[in-house]
C-alpha cells in the first residue's frame, strides 16, 4: 500500500528527550520566562475590552472571590473590614441628621441678620412721655 499523503508523526515533548547543555548554552531553567514577560503577556487578555465578551476579570474575579473567602482568615478580615465600613457610614449618617438643623440654623442666621435689619425701630405700643416743659403752662403739673 502506498500512499501520497505523508503521514505525520508527532514530535516527543522537549523534556523527553535527552538534553545536555553545552559548555555557554542556555540551561532549560534559563528557558522559561520570568514573572515580568508572564505579565506582559497576560495583561492585554485580562485587560481585553469587552468586543468579544466581558473582560476576563470580570468573569474570573468572582469565583477568586468566592476562592479567597473559602479561606478562613481571608474571610474573616473581609468580614470585619465590612463591618467596620457599614458602622462608619452608619456613624456618619447618625453626625449628618444631629448636626444638619444646628448648621442650618447657623447659616440662616450669619446670612439673614445682614438682609433683615430693621430701618426703624418697631414698637407696638410707643410711650409718649409728657413732661411739664412740654405743656406751655408755667406752672408744675397738678396745680391750677
Amino acid at each position: 500500500m502506498n500512499s501520497t499523503t505523508p503521514q505525520l508523526t508527532p514530535s516527543p515533548p522537549q523534556s523527553a528527550t535527552p538534553h545536555l547543555p553545552a559548555a555557554g548554552a542556555r540551561s532549560i531553567s534559563a528557558d522559561r520566562p520570568t514573572w515580568g514577560e508572564v505579565f506582559a503577556q497576560t495583561a492585554p487578555i485580562i485587560g481585553a475590552p469587552a468586543f468579544f465578551g466581558p473582560p476576563v476579570i470580570v468573569v474570573l474575579g468572582p469565583w477568586l472571590l468566592l476562592v479567597l473567602l473559602l479561606i478562613g482568615p481571608f474571610a474573616l478580615i473581609l468580614t470585619l473590614l465590612l463591618v467596620m465600613a457599614l458602622a462608619g457610614a452608619l456613624l456618619a449618617v447618625f453626625v449628618a441628621v444631629i448636626a444638619s438643623p444646628y448648621l442650618l440654623i447657623r447659616h440662616l442666621h450669619a446670612h439673614g441678620t445682614d438682609r433683615a435689619k430693621p430701618r426703624a425701630p418697631v414698637h407696638l405700643f410707643p410711650k409718649h412721655r409728657v413732661g411739664s416743659g412740654r405743656l406751655g403752662s408755667p406752672q408744675p403739673k397738678g396745680m391750677s
